[in-house]
């Protein structure tokens, strides 16, 4: 049964406070000293435990021929999840997670290079505003380790618009979401398991394993409640109240670590989320598709999120 709009819209809001309980989760493994390979793997593996299991309960064949496609998506991926946790250790909370919501301008830049369009007005606008908000945020006053925390989350934007035009191609392809999803994963517990091993893998004590199984859990339950909204919601609605998740990182980012913006800091996060506002409404034709950042790189199982030049989705 389909939950009415209402409820949809609460199905999203708990699944913006669940990505933000898993980037905080992400914070705290970083402060523990956990290794950022340790995080992605497990992020990984907890995901191609869940997506494998999904798969043998329908049935679906674990076989693809679309294997190039797939490796494209899951090397695009790996690097988004590797810069994305590394942003979100190097940066205030708030920070990391704003800058990677970036990823709807970059998008949207990427498709009128690829396609040749001449771009619409609003997305003119979509990209200038979301310039101006990673200025604000990336003020000269930050120290150099912020700096380049900031260029590491602005690659993960990046590779987040990459990673919904693979979305976009295996979706072409008529390749199931809960397979790709698989793939993906796999590929991301491939690309660190050797990092990992040599990452001193017994120096990760139960505090950490604890901050790590989190994340993965959170980022789960994140995709369930997000494939739950978009079933049954008002798609525009349910995209935009997707911001909240800055909102709420914003909050756990002033309870648990005295991060607190300053005034530019705040209009720049303004600024990033009306650019990805503005970029979700130039264009009514794909008004059905959700929207994509690093930490949601995985459509959630049964999901097939659809791609536009708007805000995306996917893990």
């Amino acid at each position: 049964m389909r939950a009415s709009p209402s409820i949809a819209s609460l199905w999203m809001i708990g699944s913006s406070l669940a990505f933000a309980g898993m980037a905080a989760c992400i914070k705290l493994a970083s402060q523990h000293d956990v290794a950022i390979v340790q995080i992605v793997l497990f992020r990984g593996l907890i995901s191609v435990v869940v997506t494998g299991g999904f798969l043998l309960w329908r049935g679906i064949r674990f076989a693809t021929p679309h294997w190039r496609a797939h490796a494209e998506r899951g090397i695009v991926g790996f690097l988004g999840t590797v810069t994305y946790v590394a942003a979100v250790a190097m940066l205030p909370l708030p920070s990391a997670v704003t800058l990677n919501y970036t990823s709807p301008a970059f998008l949207a830049l990427l498709l009128l290079i690829v396609h040749r369009e001449r771009p619409e007005p609003l997305l003119l606008l979509s990209m200038v505003a979301g310039l101006g908000g990673i200025i604000l945020l990336l003020r000269p006053s930050y120290d150099t380790s912020q700096l380049v925390g900031g260029a590491i989350a602005i690659a993960s934007a990046i590779l987040a618009a990459l990673t919904a035009l693979n979305i976009r191609a295996l979706g072409r392809l008529d390749e199931p979401a809960s397979r790709t999803v698989f793939f993906f994963s796999l590929s991301i517990v491939i690309g660190a398991l050797p990092w990992f091993l040599l990452s001193h893998p017994a120096s990760l004590d139960p505090e950490g394993v604890v901050y790590v199984l989190g994340a993965g859990l959170a980022g789960i339950a994140g995709h369930v409640m997000l494939t739950l909204a978009y079933q049954g919601g008002h798609t525009m609605l349910v995209a935009l109240l997707g911001y909240s998740q800055i909102v709420f990182t914003s909050l756990l980012g002033m309870a648990m670590w005295n991060d607190r913006p300053k005034l530019l800091a705040w209009i720049g996060m303004g600024l990033v989320m009306a650019s990805g506002i503005v970029a979700r409404l130039s264009s009514q034709s794909d008004a059905d598709s959700p929207t994509i950042t690093t930490d949601q790189l995985e459509s959630p199982p049964g999901h097939g999120a659809r791609i536009s030049t708007r805000p995306v989705q996917s893990d």
